[in-house]
C-alpha cells in the first residue's frame, strides 16, 4: 500500500511556525523599498511599519513546515490589520493549517496566521489559500 502523499498527510490544525522577528530599522526600510511604500514619514517620524510588510514570511514558514511542498501559488488571501507594528519591536507569527481541499484536480491548503507583539497583543490576522504543488 503506497504512503500518503505530502498533501494527504497534512493534518488540519498542523502548526506552521512560529517565527520570531525583530523589526529593526534596516529590515523595515528594505521591506518598504521592496513594496514601494511611499510614506517614508510614517517610518521615520512615527516609527510605524508599513502594513503587510511581514506577510512575505508566511510563505517561508509554510515551506519550512511542509518539506514535500515544491511550489505554492497564492490563490486567495485576506488580511486584517488590527494594530500598527512598530519599528524596533519583536513580533511572533504563528500559523496553522485550517483546511485543505481538492478542486478541479488541484490541491489547496488554507492557512491562518496571527502576528502578535511582545506583550501578546494581536497586530495582524491572515487567512491564505495556496495551490499545493508536490
Amino acid at each position: 500500500m503506497p504512503e500518503k502523499s505530502g498533501f494527504e498527510a497534512i493534518p488540519i490544525g498542523f502548526e506552521v511556525g512560529p517565527l520570531e522577528l525583530t523589526l529593526d530599522e534596516e529590515t523595515v526600510r528594505e521591506r518598504a523599498e521592496l513594496i514601494q511604500w511611499e510614506e517614508e514619514k510614517l517610518i521615520s517620524e512615527f516609527g510605524l511599519v508599513p502594513p503587510g510588510a511581514t506577510v512575505v514570511h508566511h510563505a517561508h514558514m509554510k515551506f519550512d513546515a511542509l518539506p514535500d511542498l515544491k511550489a505554492s501559488i497564492w490563490a486567495k488571501s485576506e488580511h486584517e490589520f488590527i494594530k500598527p507594528m512598530k519599528v524596533g519591536s519583536t513580533i511572533t507569527i504563528r500559523g496553522r493549517v485550517v483546511d485543505k481541499y481538492t478542486r478541479r484536480g488541484r490541491n489547496y491548503v488554507v492557512t491562518e496566521y496571527e502576528t502578535v507583539d511582545e506583550s501578546g497583543e494581536v497586530l495582524l490576522r491572515s487567512v491564505e489559500t495556496g495551490l499545493y504543488v508536490e
